[in-house]
């Protein structure tokens, strides 16, 4: 007889990669607390016994063997229940992501990933194979025992049948747990590993709350939480949905606890009623029956007992339907306002807030799991450093919730030291924001000249060279700027080794696709926590962060223009009169990157929305898309050299992972004559198809 009520459970979990000791610890104290709590079916995530981002290191043979030491000393632990676990596991000498299924102190199947996660940052095809749908065979233990290995459907007493669909097959139409369902599956359980990109939790959710509502189950979806090893961060989202109902979210971006635990006692016999009543899943299973829809799925019977004794909680009465509260903007979040971390927010601040979590948590990760005492930062007065040092600040507040005000003022002066560096080019306004800013986060801050040095080293260079540098020779622009800049890296690089701490480095993503940053100078740093946030972001995170955290000095810096001030004050120098104005720099990046647009195409389509701005002038904005793709293609080899970085947005420029763009190209000359052509007849008046 199928049960009326299961006790089930997700968690998600803080895993380091290679972490072998850690790793099973945390996942044994989330099964103890689970039983704890009468749970009989439990979901953690993928890949979590080895931790996600391996890398290569997935092609060594201590990891593989490691992680089964590791599913056998967790399986010892798992009496009176069912676990779901993720790890790699070598089959027929091809290495598969798979997700064990351990049941009362044993190991009982494993279940492989179907759709690999390939594309973007993702890499899956390196290392491993996706499994045919459909297919079972049998996997030899190292223990000698025989154990089915592929796509099956599990049934035990107390919990029924559930199936399982590893991350992405979650996110394809044609998704194994709707065939599980249709044979008879009331839960389907998705452990996943689920990077953060902004915007994604409200897809996640969206998606678990459709697929249980189309399949009539009750979903149990998990992800992890950090930054395991690389440059993605996992905000820890978990669900339980029924039925098209979210009847559990857990908290995200946790950053002192290794994780957390979602449980519900689920009414499987509402499922069963209302698979009963409708015609239209009726006759899906028929057509299932029949062979219409691909075979049935092979049904692995688990040994033991996995009865719940609570019953269903009672729904809220009918009549109620449509009158309660206003939902919160992000209930995963609400955490973070009853402790005080952060005030009310509503949906126009969550893009924002999810922003600084995430950041301020690859941070805290790095810093904590490489054992790193703290953080050094050249703080300009700029928007970009002044977005980095916030975030650094506030990582540690975060980390550090019980601590009074000045606690955390004092741990900030501990963690984080700024400087700021001046030259002659240099303006008092700068130089106040920075100080001002240094003394509301609390930072050791350093105010220092470095014109000296900057003297030095052109006496030294007229000296070796016999050349005078003079702002007055074109010539010399670039060296007179450059030097400045890697003065001033040479000189906080020397400050962050005097505390022993990693040193930030201040790039954003506009300045990286077109090259707008001096190697070994600004671009100086291990890690680069805004690389992939453009600058129109910076600008408005800042304005935010400003009303937000209730922040004055940061009305200082946004006022201030966008300068790199290394020219003399009398020039007036300004980033967007080098380049161009950032909004429309980061909408041709944007459409060159993502949307993979050439120059006509991108004139074309940008055109009508730009024209207002440059005066009905297309000449002015046409030359600004050849100025951006030559600026970017010859750009590459610095991106090749940037400091590690952090996703967050829809694409990244890495060319690591993100974008892979060759350093030595012809930068679109074909391309950019088609659209001066172009320009030529429409200025022309000439009609152009």
């Amino acid at each position: 007889m199928a049960p009326l009520s299961a006790h089930i459970a997700a968690a998600t979990l803080n895993q380091t990669v290679g972490d072998w000791a850690g790793n099973t610890r945390r996942i044994v104290a989330v099964v103890l607390e689970a039983r704890r709590r009468g749970v009989r079916l439990l979901v953690l995530p993928e890949m979590c016994i080895p931790g996600y981002s391996l890398g290569d290191r997935l092609l060594m043979r201590g990891t593989i063997d490691r992680s089964w030491q590791c599913l056998e000393n967790i399986a010892a632990t798992t009496a009176g229940m069912v676990v779901l676990v993720g790890l790699p596991v070598q089959h027929r000498d091809v290495l598969y992501n798979v997700v064990a299924v351990v049941a009362d102190g044993e190991i009982r199947a494993l279940v492989p990933k179907e759709n690999l996660a390939t594309g973007d940052v993702q890499y899956e095809n390196r290392w491993f194979s996706g499994w045919p749908r459909g297919r079972v065979e049998s996997f030899d233990t190292p223990d000698g025992r025989a154990i089915p290995f592929g796509s099956m459907l599990f049934e035990a007493q107390g919990i029924g049948r559930f199936g399982v669909e590893v991350c992405e097959d979650g996110w394809k139409g044609n998704r194994p747990g709707s065939g599980y369902a249709l044979a008879g599956a009331t839960i389907v359980c998705n452990p996943s590993a689920s990077w953060f990109v902004l915007g994604k939790h409200r897809v996640r959710r969206d998606m678990v709350e459709q697929i249980s509502r189309e399949d009539h189950v009750v979903y149990c979806y998990t992800s992890l939480l950090g930054c395991d090893a690389t440059k993605l961060i996992f905000d820890g989202s978990v669900f339980l949905a029924q039925d098209g109902e979210l009847i559990a979210e857990g908290r995200r971006f946790l950053f002192g606890e290794e994780w957390e635990l979602v449980d519900r006692v689920v009414d499987l016999a509402s499922l069963a009623r209302t698979r009963m009543e409708e015609g239209s899943w009726r006759q899906q299973v028929e057509s299932i029956q029949r062979g219409e829809l691909g075979e049935l799925p092979e049904i692995v019977k688990i040994p033991g007992r996995f009865h719940t004794q609570a019953p269903p909680p009672a729904t809220a009465p009918y009549w109620e339907t449509g009158t309660v509260a206003t939902p919160s903007a992000d209930p995963s979040l609400d955490w973070l306002v009853s402790t005080g971390l952060v005030p009310a927010f509503g949906p126009l601040d969550l893009p924002h807030l999810e922003l600084e979590l995430a950041l301020c948590l690859a941070l805290r990760e790095y810093r904590v799991k490489c054992g790193i005492p703290g953080f050094t930062l050249a703080l300009s007065g700029g928007r970009d450093s002044a977005m980095c040092a916030v975030l650094v600040a506030r990582g540690i507040r975060y980390d550090n919730p019980g601590m009074s005000e000045a606690e955390l003022r004092a741990e900030v002066a501990k963690r984080f030291t700024t400087a700021y560096m001046a030259t002659d080019n240099s303006g008092s306004v700068t130089r106040t924001a920075a100080r001002t800013l240094a003394e509301e986060l609390g930072t050791t801050h350093y105010d220092g000249a470095i014109q000296d040095a900057f003297d030095t080293h052109l006496a030294l260079c007229h000296q070796m060279t016999g050349t005078r540098l003079t702002w007055d020779d074109p010539k010399h622009d670039v060296p007179l700027q450059n030097v400045q800049a890697r003065l001033r890296g040479s000189l906080i690089w020397m400050i962050a080794n005097l505390n022993n701490s990693l040193l930030i480095a201040t790039s954003n993503k506009s300045e990286a696709a077109v090259g707008y940053a001096t190697m070994d100078g600004d671009t100086s740093g291990g890690i680069a926590p805004i690389a992939d946030v453009p600058k129109s972001l910076v600008s408005l995170w800042l304005a935010w962060a400003a009303r937000f955290h209730g922040m004055k000095s940061l009305a200082t810096v946004t006022h201030i223009p966008a300068t790199a001030e290394l020219r003399p004050p009398s020039e007036g120098q300004t980033d967007e009169d080098d380049l161009m104005p950032f909004a429309v720099l980061d909408q041709l990046m944007y459409h060159f990157v993502q949307r993979g647009m050439d120059p006509l195409q991108m004139f074309r389509t940008l055109w009508p929305s730009m024209r207002e701005r440059y005066g009905d002038d297309p000449t002015r904005f046409a030359a600004h898309i050849e100025k951006f793709v030559k600026l970017f293609c010859r750009a590459q080899w610095k991106r090749e050299r940037f400091a590690i970085s952090f996703r967050v947005t829809a694409f990244d420029l890495d060319p690591k992972t993100g974008f892979r763009f060759p350093p030595v190209q012809a930068p679109f000359t074909e391309e950019l004559a088609e659209l001066a052509l172009h320009l030529h007849h429409l200025t022309e008046g000439d009609h152009v198809e």
